[in-house]
């Protein structure tokens, strides 16, 4: 039996970047495959010759052996015949990217996020996951499970524009973060919303702000390090900044690095699992800087 899923399963770039494809859609295949295996006693999956799809592809069935078939990110990719060279991914700008991300990367993440728990096939709800990942429901991602949140920035107050662009309040959040025991939101973009509000709700709020784009001086990436450190075992923290992708992704990217000995390379490849387009331009090579002193401060 051959099937593929070029066209059920889309990338939604920002920029120029084209994947991984997300948590979801790997569920999404994963259910599916599954499903197959039960029905048919051979099943192939191929793709089209779409560098950027082959890609995509070899990430799913690659990441499918990872999870089910227990296999090192090693073992899963030996077996792929590919035509020619895959393209590393792209970072979610709109210029040329100077950093390799490559599937291997993204496959060594998630195979260490998973060995820590930060994933269960078993216990992930997938429309809970797609749910929460709609700009109108908060456009957030869990990056550990239960434990490290990234979101978009809220706003003073609930908006529709007339283009359908949705910007959320503190109030729309607080009932889930209370739920899910978030003690700490700490801000990273300059103020859109009070801060008062969580507060407010019990959840401690921190702010740190630096440059859209920017890497964080390391005066500041330490203030962020020692905010995410104060919170209590069994509690989580929510981060974010405007869009909830480059200075979010490089300051959890960074706690990764320190306190669960990730590569850089894996820390931006499991959190673009997550989260597509967490840590662009500059951040990416900054990790990767930090990486060694992460790790001796860990």
């Amino acid at each position: 039996h051959f099937f593929n899923m070029d066209h059920e399963l889309v990338y939604w770039n920002f920029f120029l970047d084209f994947g991984p494809l997300n948590l979801g859609q790997f569920s999404r295949f994963a259910l599916k495959l599954q499903d197959k295996l039960h029905k048919f006693p051979v099943v192939c999956f191929y793709s089209n010759t779409v560098p950027a799809k082959r890609a995509n592809a070899i990430f799913l069935i690659c990441a499918w052996q990872i999870v089910y078939l227990h296999r090192s990110p090693e073992q899963a990719f030996c077996g792929i015949l590919t035509i020619g060279p895959l393209p590393p991914f792209h970072d979610a700008s709109p210029v040329a990217c100077t950093y390799d991300l490559t599937v291997m990367d993204c496959l060594r993440g998630m195979h260490k996020a998973r060995s820590l728990g930060f994933y269960d096939e078993k216990s992930f709800d997938v429309e809970e996951y797609e749910h929460f990942e709609q700009v109108e429901n908060g456009d957030l991602n869990w990056i550990v499970k239960d434990k490290i949140l990234a979101f978009a920035g809220p706003s003073f107050e609930r908006h529709v524009s007339p283009e359908g662009y949705c910007t959320l309040a503190p109030a729309d959040y607080i009932p889930y973060f209370q739920r899910k025991k978030v003690e700490l939101v700490v801000r990273l973009n300059k103020k859109l919303y009070h801060e008062q509000d969580f507060e407010q709700a019990g959840i401690r709020h921190m702010e740190a702000f630096f440059i859209d784009g920017s890497c964080p001086p390391m005066r500041i990436l330490q203030q962020v390090l020692d905010g995410f450190e104060s919170v209590p075992t069994g509690k989580a923290f929510a981060v974010h900044c405007k869009a909830g992708l480059g200075r979010t992704g490089t300051c959890i990217g960074a706690y990764l690095m320190k306190h669960y000995r990730f590569t850089a390379a894996e820390a931006i490849g499991w959190m673009r699992i997550c989260r597509p387009g967490c840590v662009i331009g500059p951040q990416q090579h900054f990790l990767k800087q930090i990486e060694s002193r992460m790790w001796q401060e860990g």
